[in-house]
């Protein structure tokens, strides 16, 4: 449970970095601990009254929030106005943000009808859109992420379109220059909840405020996003930015997902791994779910799923490694005492469990 929103996580992100960063975002109640721990961290918070807070649920970190007061009861309040030199604006719920800015970032965080950054009449010398793909496509009217990245530069809308990619890393695009990659970066664990909100923020201080090219500000702030997602905590420190091993990931690679489907629960982790999975870009063969027959030459990588596979689980695992495959055993309450070995890693976290397969399989094998 924390009190930040996307403003508050970005501002805690960089509150060591940036020394006298500024929040500016609606709150209902003014002197909460939330607060309090922000200003605590050297923020100076500058916080616009609104009728009710908004709460943000997840049941899992890669599942889709629950979010109250319903988008159809939430109040719509007046615009935050400022301007500054740097300038980080997220799109907000329960209202919007007017900015006028040198170097600005625009993050709307919606990819259901987001607006344009000058829609409300915000203006910066210099604007760099970051956008997920499902917000490019968005914003652009264009299915292909490329193309769409390429008509928001020329349609004279942004002088930097950065996609992120989850997973993918990130591309990044600058009007009258190529696309460039940034790779996602491996990490300890995988904590996801507000890395874009990371992203966003550390790429805002790097090109924004310090002015550092476009593809340098993308790659430390996929640095800082391992960082974080390693630890879950904030604010970020200097060595976020560590150099880190790339992750690197095959279009469509083709995972297996074993596990027991003999009650609510347990076929319910099962389908939410299959949904995690296919959302980030994998191809699933599924047996317990769907009947398909394994092919051990098309898999890449296996997540195998302990809870209820009892005897089974050993004779499963083996067959996997000797054919070659890699796997990935989520054991969450550690049920099974079987240790990380070569070809096989344990992972009690599901997120982590999700991405390190598909890193598994994207690793090449010996």
């Amino acid at each position: 449970n924390a009190e930040y929103g996307s403003g508050g996580r970005a501002a805690a992100a960089v509150a060591k970095l940036s020394p006298g960063t500024v929040l500016h975002a609606y709150a209902p109640v003014i002197g909460s601990s939330g607060q309090d721990a922000l200003e605590r961290l050297g923020l100076e918070l500058r916080l616009q009254p609104s009728v009710h807070g908004v709460a943000f649920a997840y049941f899992h970190p890669l599942s889709t929030p629950h979010i109250e007061p319903r988008r159809s009861a939430m109040a719509q309040h007046a615009p935050i106005e400022l301007s500054g030199e740097a300038v980080l604006r997220f799109g907000f719920l329960e209202g919007e943000a007017i900015v006028h800015a040198n170097r600005a970032v625009y993050d709307p965080q919606t990819s259901a009808r987001p607006a344009m950054f000058a829609d409300n009449g915000s203006s910066a010398d210099e604007l760099a859109l970051v956008l997920n793909e499902a917000e490019v496509r968005a914003l652009s009217g264009r299915s292909d992420v490329r193309e769409g990245a390429t008509a928001l530069l020329e349609s004279g809308d942004a002088d930097v379109v950065v996609v992120k990619r989850g997973v993918r890393g990130a591309l990044v695009m600058e009007r009258g220059g190529a696309a460039s990659e940034v790779p996602a970066y491996w990490s300890e664990r995988v904590f996801k909840i507000g890395t874009g909100d990371v992203f966003s923020s550390v790429f805002s201080l790097e090109w924004a405020e310090r002015k550092n090219p476009a593809i340098l500000a993308a790659d430390r702030a996929s640095l800082s996003v391992a960082a974080y997602c390693a630890s879950g905590i904030l604010p970020l420190t200097a060595d976020a930015q560590t150099p880190r091993e790339p992750a690197p990931l095959r279009e469509m690679p083709v995972v297996l997902l074993d596990g027991a489907v003999d009650t609510i629960g347990r076929r319910f982790v099962m389908e939410e791994a299959r949904s995690s999975l296919l959302e980030l870009g994998a191809c699933v063969v599924c047996p317990a779910l769907d009947g398909a027959s394994m092919s051990s030459q098309a898999v890449m990588s296996a997540l195998v799923i302990s809870d209820g596979l009892l005897g089974e689980l050993w004779s499963r695992l083996r067959g996997l490694e000797s054919a070659g495959i890699p796997v990935v055993l989520f054991d969450e309450l550690h049920a099974t005492g079987t240790p990380s070995q070569d070809g096989r890693r344990v992972i009690d976290d599901f997120t982590s469990s999700i991405y390190f397969t598909l890193w598994a399989a994207a690793a090449p094998r010996g």
